[in-house]
């Protein structure tokens, strides 16, 4: 999945079936913050979302 991710920002994982946080610092630093499974209450994945904005 990371050789996909090239910006920080939120990715739909097809494969685990979740969304995930990544935070990208290099091309070969790649972090996976945290995640939420499909099955997750939307408002509570618009609460996740907001947390990691701006």
């Amino acid at each position: 999945m990371d050789r996909f991710i090239k910006k920080s920002g939120f990715y739909q994982n097809f494969d685990k079936k979740r969304v995930e946080y990544w935070m990208v610092l290099t091309e070969e630093n790649k972090i996976l913050v945290s995640w939420l499974c499909w099955s997750t209450p939307q408002h509570i994945v618009e609460q996740w979302k907001g947390s990691y904005a701006s």
